[in-house]
């Protein structure tokens, strides 16, 4: 199979061999669609009864103001997948535009196919219930973590906490962030050329370098200050 290892690196699949997952797409009724740009995947008060994972290419979800302007929410690039806390809550309808910003390969997974275990009771079925329930965990802490940069007021502040709170986390000076760009954005709430200005500039103040994802403090102190004196 193509995708083969896009599929692998999502949490869901995780453990896995390739002849597990080839075996599990029949259990699943699952499916891969090609999407062009600008195609509409998702609309606001759909029912989402499936998981869809982004194999490759990128998605834009957005909403519509009342006056019609669109608000971006959040890019979503190869290996995010989206709808999975909708398919298993009693409200499952989107809240969001999702479209395609590129052109775009999707696994579409029936959700209720992998609660329901099959006939056969296989041993590759067994293991995705149990990432299901590691990764539904996950998203809860992942989106309590969210929500207090959410509750943050300013990209400086974000970023600087983010920076700071890996910094006393790691004991170092030399700050390994775990994330590039896009989702170090995505986990702030922000859009990324925003982000990334203020990055160059507080570079430029000499608060820090960085370089991919490794970020070298050089005044640990004004991010500090940025955080709870600003």
């Amino acid at each position: 199979m193509k995708f083969f290892k896009q599929i692998k690196k999502n949490p869901l699949f995780a453990n896995l061999t390739d002849k597990e997952i080839e075996a599990m797409f029949d259990c699943l009724s699952a499916r891969i669609e090609k999407k062009s740009p600008r195609d509409i995947v998702s609309r606001p008060n759909e029912e989402i009864s499936e998981i869809c994972i982004i194999l490759e290419g990128n998605l834009v979800e957005f909403t519509v103001r009342p006056g019609g302007e669109r608000v971006v929410v959040s890019s979503k690039v190869d290996g995010d997948m989206f709808g999975l806390p909708y398919c298993y809550s009693a409200s499952n309808k989107s809240e969001t535009f999702i479209t395609a910003a590129t052109e775009c390969y999707l696994l579409f997974i029936n959700a209720e196919s992998i609660l329901h275990v099959c006939e056969k009771a296989c041993e590759c079925h067994r293991k995705m219930n149990e990432n299901l329930v590691k990764t539904l965990c996950e998203t809860v802490t992942e989106l309590k973590c969210n929500n207090d940069f959410i509750t943050i007021k300013g990209m400086r502040k974000k970023i600087a906490k983010f920076i700071y709170d890996k910094y006393a986390e790691q004991g170092t000076r030399t700050v390994r962030l775990g994330v590039d760009r896009n989702g170090m954005a995505k986990y702030l709430n922000v859009s990324r050329p925003s982000m990334s200005r203020e990055m160059i500039n507080m570079r430029e103040q000499g608060i820090f370098d960085f370089r991919k994802d490794l970020i070298t403090l050089k005044d640990p102190e004004a991010l500090r200050k940025i955080i709870y004196d600003e």
